[in-house]
């Protein structure tokens, strides 16, 4: 510990502002964080919401030099993240401990799960496009409907900010002979600005079969078409293609995965007046995944393929209305129509939801939100969704209370309802009421922070596959479920430059028809991560512990479990700013050589190097 802050003093030697409680002149705002999110379905001060999240904003996203997103999903509390294997390979996200597909994933306002499987497979989104991530945790069906059973995460595109036009490039090598070429536009005048960029990405992977290749591009555009009204609109488009060796089940030299993914979105907000705001959107998703296992060599082998093939076309009108300064009242209606295109079956999936939410501002400290969702579907029929939020702000202390009480659901897939010999039409949603309660402290004019949340799932109906006989197996609401635990987190600013963080996570999953863990989800887990800024040197690591967890492997139908050893992992960047237009920059994966798997059976890469330069005009 001495030693430690001997490191972090002679850090702050170089800028000796170093914090003085004393000589901190006494606040008299609200918590003061610039960060927007849309934890309401509208954009506001981070420090109004009233209920738990995080913000990854873009200047964290740089300083981490992070590829992937999922490896900055690593860092946020209460999310724990799991890759079949290295990069491109299938990846899951359990929030607070629930099912990777009852998080919902949006990219600028676009559902992104898969309306086969129901999760998002975000293993082969790259960070290039995007301007923040925002988490929120616990039940948020009120405003987003079916998946946010567990918690939403909100990816929101990079769109042009500096007036003019501005352009970068870069490109980067790294081992097992890892190139990764990127380039993008900007601009902004008078009323339009706009955003570009596209990206290539080439692994040979450290195994026989674990090659990757992902092209992305991404664009999003806001015009200001009246002084009262603007219009917004993005894409995003993914090719990948990978390779996949299928670990301790089965090794494989020629089995490959190809995916593709397509989005876009138009959304038109009016302010009819002062106190009426109106917003018209529509968005399409198309997503297909296509994998072949062609026959081994010198072998009897049937080539087997599979292909999956859906689209997603959304309309939503939502009104805001603004009653003051101390209650805005939300109301909208969403329509989704979903079908899939595949010959083993042919559905469609329509949905109408309509929702309210009313916020309180009392006493202008004390925030209150309430609000219920009905959701209406020709198979699982209606679903009713309440939530209720608070937070209250001690300006004497600089503490911010929050509490939350809410439902969330996730409607079954389509493979759930109708695969051939496995889906049951019949099957109800998935059900959760959950609660989460705690605080967030603030330090010095607010240059150090704590916060500590409490969280409680029960998660009944859970979807599981049952033997009903003869190796038939079935999709059945069978499980009931609970999670709860302790979320910990602290950052810190002691000088110019300088930032600390330091997480903790304690979750305890359990699958209460059996009274065993829940697989895959670690009893405790944690990160530690540092970033400076120094002339022109740009240094962060980031170093992540994930405890021991129980796990499945091996080729029958319900495998015995197995225990799945804890691991860290630690990364580091360094960039150096040769001039205003150009970065060289490192980054090493694993700079400790650990050897794990996030899943049984699959070893993730070990250590990676990568060197790349930046260029910008």
């Amino acid at each position: 510990m001495r030693r430690t802050l001997l490191i972090i003093l002679s850090m702050c030697v170089f800028y000796p502002q170093v914090l003085n409680a004393s000589e901190v002149p006494q606040s008299k705002q609200e918590p003061p964080m610039a960060v927007v999110v849309s934890a309401s379905k509208r954009e506001q001060p981070i420090e109004k919401v009233s209920r738990f999240v995080t913000v990854i904003p873009r200047e964290e996203i740089e300083r981490s030099g992070a590829v992937y997103v999922i490896d900055l999903l690593r860092l946020v509390p209460g999310v724990t993240v799991t890759q079949s294997g290295p990069s491109g390979r299938t990846s899951s996200v359990f929030m607070r401990g629930t099912n990777s597909n009852h998080t919902l994933v949006m990219v600028d306002g676009v559902e992104i799960n898969s309306p086969t499987t129901g999760a998002a497979e975000l293993a082969d989104w790259t960070v290039d496009a995007v301007d923040r991530i925002e988490i929120l945790r616990g039940p948020q069906s009120v405003l987003y409907g079916s998946k946010a059973l567990g918690g939403l995460i909100n990816i929101i595109t990079k769109s042009g900010q500096k007036p003019g036009l501005h352009g970068n490039a870069g490109f980067e090598y790294g081992t097992y002979e890892t190139f990764k070429e990127s380039g993008g536009l900007e601009g902004k005048w008078d009323r339009f600005s706009f955003a570009g960029s596209g990206g290539r990405l080439d692994t040979e992977g450290p195994g026989e079969n674990d090659g990757f290749q992902n092209t992305e591009a991404t664009g999003h555009a806001q015009w200001a078409v009246t002084e009262n009204s603007n219009l917004d609109t993005s894409f995003h488009y993914y090719n990948s293609l990978a390779g996949i060796e299928d670990g301790g089940f089965s090794p494989d030299p020629n089995a490959w995965n190809k995916a593709r993914e397509q989005m876009v979105n138009t959304a038109y907000t009016a302010s009819l007046t002062e106190w009426w705001e109106q917003k018209i959107r529509y968005s399409f998703f198309h997503d297909m995944l296509f994998s072949n296992d062609p026959a081994d060599p010198g072998t009897a082998q049937l080539e087997f393929p599979f292909k999956l093939d859906t689209d997603r076309h959304t309309g939503e009108w939502q009104s805001n209305f603004f009653l003051g300064d101390w209650d805005i009242l939300t109301v909208g209606y969403e329509f989704k129509h979903e079908a899939s295109n595949n010959k083993a079956f042919d559905r469609i999936f329509r949905t109408h939801g309509w929702y309210v939410q009313n916020e309180l501002t009392l006493w202008e400290n004390w925030t209150v939100v309430g609000g219920v969702r009905i959701d209406r579907n020709s198979f699982y029929h209606t679903v009713a969704s309440p939530l209720v939020s608070s937070g209250y702000w001690i300006e004497k202390t600089q503490t911010k209370l929050k509490a939350s009480f809410g439902r969330g659901f996730r409607a079954p897939s389509f493979n759930e309802l109708f695969y051939p010999n496995f889906g049951n039409p019949s099957l109800s949603p998935e059900d959760n009421w959950g609660w989460d309660a705690g605080f967030e402290q603030f330090f010095w004019e607010k240059k150090a922070s704590f916060s500590a949340a409490y969280f409680h799932n029960s998660i009944k109906d859970l979807i599981q596959t049952v033997n009903v006989g003869n190796f038939v197996f079935e999709a059945q609401n069978v499980a009931r479920a609970t999670t709860q635990g302790v979320e910990l987190e602290s950052k810190i600013s002691p000088c110019k430059g300088l930032n600390l963080r330091i997480g903790y996570t304690y979750l305890d999953a359990v699958d209460r028809s059996t009274e065993k863990r829940l697989i895959r989800r670690p009893w405790h887990s944690g990160k530690a991560g540092m970033s400076y800024d120094w002339w022109r040197f740009h240094a962060n690591m980031d170093w992540i512990f994930v405890g021991m967890r129980e796990d499945r492997t091996g080729a029958a139908a319900r495998p015995p479990r197995e225990k799945n050893s804890g691991y860290t992992r630690l990364d580091a960047f360094l960039g150096f700013d040769v001039n205003q237009y150009l970065e060289l920059y490192g980054r090493v994966e694993n700079l400790t050589h650990e050897h794990y798997q996030e899943v049984l059976g699959f070893q993730n890469q070990s250590t990676r190097f990568v060197v790349g330069v930046k260029g910008k005009f």
